[in-house]
C-alpha cells in the first residue's frame, strides 16, 4: 500500500525534527519512495509504502511530536 504524508513543522521544533530524521531507523517493512522538503505549507511530504494502515500509522507517529502529520492512502490514477 502506498501512503502520502504531509508534515507541517511545529514552530520552534526544527532542531528536534532534524534529530528525528537523522537518527530515524526505518523499519524493514516501510519503503520510503520520496521524502521532500516543500516551499510553503506543508513543510515536508513523504511518499512511502507500508504493508497496512497500522504499520503506516506507526511510522508516521515518529514525527508527531514535532509536526502535524496528515496521511492519505494513495491509489494510481491509471487503476481507477
Amino acid at each position: 500500500m502506498t501512503f502520502v504524508t504531509t508534515l507541517d513543522l511545529i514552530p520552534g521544533k526544527n532542531d528536534d525534527f532534524r534529530k528525528i530524521v537523522k537518527n530515524m531507523k526505518i523499519p524493514d517493512d516501510i519503503r520510503i519512495k520520496e521524502f521532500l522538503s516543500l516551499f510553503g505549507k506543508p513543510d515536508f511530504m513523504i511518499v512511502f509504502e507500508a504493508p497496512d494502515e497500522e504499520r503506516a500509522m506507526s511510522f508516521v507517529l515518529k514525527f508527531a511530536t514535532v509536526t502535524v502529520p496528515k496521511t492519505s492512502l494513495s491509489y494510481p490514477v491509471d487503476k481507477i
